[in-house]
């Protein structure tokens, strides 16, 4: 199952990532979805160089 991934902008990743090691906080809801707030600037500019390129077609 994804994760939901939320920049600080409010935009919204899906990924299948696991969010260790990144400096977020991650919630279950209800129906078992994880859900995973990226606390920081430099906790997304991990994120996205980490994960950008392979799964959501972003270079740098």
């Amino acid at each position: 199952m994804e994760t939901r991934y939320v920049l600080r902008t409010g935009e919204i990743i899906l990924s299948n990532r696991n969010p260790e090691g990144l400096d977020v906080y991650c919630y279950r809801t209800c129906n078992n979805h994880q859900t995973c707030l990226l606390l920081s600037e430099q906790s997304e500019a991990d994120f996205l160089l980490r994960y950008g390129s392979e799964e959501l077609n972003v270079t740098y």
